[in-house]
């Protein structure tokens, strides 16, 4: 691969984000990569041309990630994005609507500025991801959901660090903080070219998902520090959409959106809120791990037959 018509600084950072990318892939288009990144910043100042290295960058994890418009799992997060971000913006909005008198009250007690970044940041961020995804402005979807994913990752940090790495109290908050950063890595991998345009039918799809992931949220009971809790109920939320997963196992993209887009909310909560109620993980093993062996030989199962049933059909076209 030939750089050497790009320049000095420019080349070494080519180079770099080509190293982003595949072996073979670099091998097969690297040439064809450094001309069409020549030409496109020929006439481009610094700022033209760290934008195509970024660009070029962030399109080599893809590749590698496996997260392109040609791959399965750039298609199946395409499709979860409208649920995922309506979902989040519902249950953040509902989460913090159930706790408006406390809001009140602290800031009867501190109105000052930080207090209001702290209390409201959440509710503007997740009320600007619905408009966005209402609309379908996948850039500001974007933009609003890492806005969120940062909070919730600023407050978990927080957590563990003024709990000293106390595993209740940053469970605690991690269940409500880690959806947020999950959903927000979640829409900055879907594919760009795969997202739905703004449509009745997309719009229908997210406003449905608002109200879905608002009764998650009520669902999980947020604060509810109580003892003892529905263990079967945290149960049947995180096997449940964990099933629909295995759709995908026989290609029905459809129900695997749906399953993802539901333990993103429901997944922390539910495995926090087991773990809780059975005192430790040594209480919890004996019922978790011959759980999670019938769930891998499902899986397995269902792999099979989706395979067996793929070759019947190829067989008899």
């Amino acid at each position: 691969m030939s750089t050497s018509a790009i320049g000095g600084v420019p080349s070494v950072a080519l180079r770099a984000a080509l190293q982003l990318y595949p072996a073979r892939y670099r091998r097969e288009r690297g040439d064809e990569l450094a001309e069409v990144f020549a030409d496109t910043t020929a006439a481009g100042d610094r700022l033209a041309v760290a934008r195509e290295v970024l660009g070029l960058a962030v399109y080599g994890l893809r590749v590698r990630l496996g997260l392109t418009g040609g791959s399965a799992a750039g298609r199946l997060l395409a499709l979860v994005a409208p649920m995922l971000a309506g979902a989040v913006a519902g249950a953040t909005l509902a989460a913090w609507l159930t706790t408006a008198n406390r809001v009140a009250d602290q800031l009867a007690w501190d109105d000052s500025y930080g207090v209001y970044v702290e209390l409201f940041s959440r509710p503007v961020a997740a009320a600007l991801l619905l408009v966005a995804v209402l609309l379908g402005r996948w850039t500001a979807v974007r933009g609003s959901a890492v806005l969120l994913g940062a909070v919730g990752l600023y407050e978990l940090v927080e957590a563990v660090r003024d709990s000293s790495f106390d595993l209740w109290w940053s469970g605690y908050v991690g269940m409500a903080a880690l959806p947020l950063v999950v959903a927000a890595l979640l829409l900055a991998a879907a594919p760009t070219d795969l997202l739905p345009r703004p449509d009745r039918r997309t719009g229908a799809l997210a406003l449905a998902s608002v109200a879905v992931g608002g009764l998650l949220a009520a669902a999980q009971n947020w604060d509810d520090t109580s003892f003892p809790v529905e263990r079967g109920w945290f149960v049947v939320m995180l096997i449940a959409p964990l099933l629909l997963t295995f759709a995908g196992l026989r290609g029905r993209v459809g129900p695997t959106a749906v399953g993802v887009a539901v333990l993103v909310l429901t997944g922390p909560g539910c495995l926090f809120n087991i773990w809780r109620e059975s005192r430790g993980i040594s209480h919890l093993l004996p019922a978790a791990a011959p759980t999670v062996v019938v769930l891998a030989l499902l899986a397995v199962a269902v792999h099979r037959v989706g395979r067996r049933t793929a070759v019947a059909v190829r067989g008899s076209v």
